[in-house]
């Protein structure tokens, strides 16, 4: 793999960590606020959809999300797992294999994405972006991805469509684990919060 690029003064860079930061924020309140106003319904739908599905459901539903940039986010599946109180290292593992798994598949159907309507009006949607992450930093646009904002899927998608290495290109999908394990902190101390 190349060497990081310098990317300091890149705005790009800059707006994606302050998305991110921005995003965690988000996500710690939102667990915080549906927790103190919505707590009932919501930890029944989640143990509801975690004792019917188990992991297996939140591996089919975040392996959904990053493949195909399935309408429900990756992280609805670590949350409902928060919500539900299941045992933290099976959501876990069955979240990062998932969007592993997700991303990998992302790669391989990327070049076929263009012929499907509502998959190429979303990849559109984001190519200049990708495009932009791609040409300055090569394999390590995957890695922007998978820990910013942008939607990890239609990254994906554009590196199997520009034929990155696949070595290189599921290498930088790696974040993804660190990622989740972050995601999953905010969610239950979120949530946690709200009940004390």
């Amino acid at each position: 793999m190349s060497e990081a690029p310098d990317i300091a003064d890149d705005k790009l860079m800059r707006r994606l960590l302050w998305q991110s930061l921005g995003i965690m924020i988000v996500m710690f309140a939102t667990a915080a606020l549906l927790g103190y106003w919505l707590r009932d319904p919501i930890t029944e739908m989640a143990t509801s959809f975690v004792q019917v599905l188990g992991p297996l459901g939140i591996f089919l539903g975040v392996l959904a999300a990053d493949a195909i940039s399935f309408p429900i986010p990756a992280s609805t599946y670590l949350f409902a797992g928060v919500a539900a109180d299941a045992a933290v290292i099976p959501v876990l593992i069955a979240t990062s294999l998932a969007s592993l798994m997700g991303g990998a598949l992302a790669y391989v159907v990327g070049p076929l994405v263009a012929r499907v309507p509502f998959l190429d009006r979303r990849l559109e949607l984001f190519r200049p972006r990708g495009e932009a992450l791609f040409k300055r930093w090569g394999a390590w646009a995957v890695g922007i991805a998978a820990v910013t904002p942008m939607p990890f899927s239609v990254v994906c998608w554009l590196a199997g469509i520009y034929r990155m290495p696949f070595k290189r290109f599921f290498t930088a999908t790696l974040v993804r684990v660190p990622r989740v394990c972050v995601y999953y902190a905010l969610f239950a101390f979120g949530w946690a919060s709200a009940a004390a």
